[in-house]
């Protein structure tokens, strides 16, 4: 398994110039980290040999370079994006080795996100909304938010990326950024790996118990009216645990339903197990789900979210993958 992995090569682009002749024998590792994390960027590092200091000599990278990066394996490629170079990059061994660090978006492009905004919006839903900031930012986006009626919304003294970074949590969505997509999602296109075959090691542990939550109550208005009604939901899972009473008023009986269950849905991820597995390198995306078989893994067997990747190519290793899951994402 491990041999036919190590038969592999790094394509790289620099300002869409093909350098992957130029730069094989240097690449010492290559590590791109994809996340679904709250607010996450891929990130892309690239580790080169510098032992005639060439590349402090006859320096091509600067601010903003931007870098295209492919794994080529066994006549397949796993495409890791485009990135852009930041403002710093790492030296070490009297200057030897050199360390390369970029985000797959830039501080420029994203700056319409981090402007602090005072706005309100009437009669929308929250996908249009979410749809409506995304585009605002000339960004592209792949939103698959609840069809919340929303009667008003303000965004006071706070930057879209604030604001998106909240409400998804609110609405139990994902927010972040992959391949040049904003993406602002409750599901995401993903696929079911069983990673047994290619497993090098694992670290599989329980989080210190919480207290289960048994209920989440909200107010909602009355239609028509501003008369409060109380929207109250169980996790029939839970014997005995805390009540939960979310803050502040929904507009309506849907928005209290879509916060109620982001709660509930929630805390039933923090009572689960958390992992790491490093496999042989495969093409896992952050979100795709990762199968225990019962067989192996017992109890605790079943559906995991992989919730960070870091895939790592060296000389030395080849092709290696570290996930990160949750139960349940």
């Amino acid at each position: 398994m491990e041999s036919l992995i190590r038969q592999l090569k790094i394509r790289v682009f620099i300002n869409n110039k093909d350098v992957t002749r130029e730069l094989s024998n240097f690449i010492l590792e290559v590590l791109y980290t994809d996340s679904i994390e709250e607010k996450a960027k891929d990130e892309l590092q690239l580790t080169l040999s510098n032992l005639d200091r060439r590349f402090l000599k006859d320096w091509a990278i600067e601010e903003n370079t931007q870098i295209d990066a492919s794994i080529v394996a066994n006549g397949q490629e796993f495409r890791l994006g485009t990135f852009f170079v930041g403002d710093s990059f790492a030296l070490r061994e009297k200057g030897s080795v050199l360390t390369i660090s970029a985000t797959s978006q830039s501080y420029e492009d994203l700056k319409a996100f981090k402007v602090v905004r005072n706005e309100s919006y009437e009669n929308i839903t929250l996908k249009d909304l979410v749809s409506q900031i995304i585009a605002r930012c000339s960004k592209k986006s792949f939103v698959d938010a609840p069809e919340v009626p929303l009667t008003r919304i303000d965004i006071v003294n706070e930057t879209y990326e604030q604001f998106l970074k909240r409400i998804a949590r609110e609405y139990n969505c994902k927010f972040f950024i992959r391949a040049g997509t904003v993406v602002f999602a409750r599901n995401l296109p993903t696929r079911e790996w069983d990673i047994t075959p290619y497993l090098v090691n694992d670290d599989i542990r329980f989080k210190p118990k919480k207290e289960a939550v048994k209920v989440v109550l909200m107010e909602y208005y009355k239609p028509g009216s501003k008369e409060t009604l109380v929207y109250r939901e169980e996790n029939p899972e839970v014997k005995g645990g805390k009540t939960i009473k979310l803050y502040g008023i929904a507009h309506n009986l849907k928005e209290a339903q879509e916060k109620v269950k982001a709660v509930i849905k929630k805390s039933k991820s923090e009572l689960k197990a958390e992992a790491t597995f490093t496999i042989y390198g495969q093409p896992v995306n952050a979100g795709d789900y990762i199968v225990l078989p019962e067989e192996l893994y017992g109890f605790i067997a079943g559906k995991y979210q992989a919730i960070k990747v870091v895939h790592s190519i060296s000389k030395e290793n080849g092709w290696r993958t570290k996930i990160t899951v949750r139960k349940g994402g």
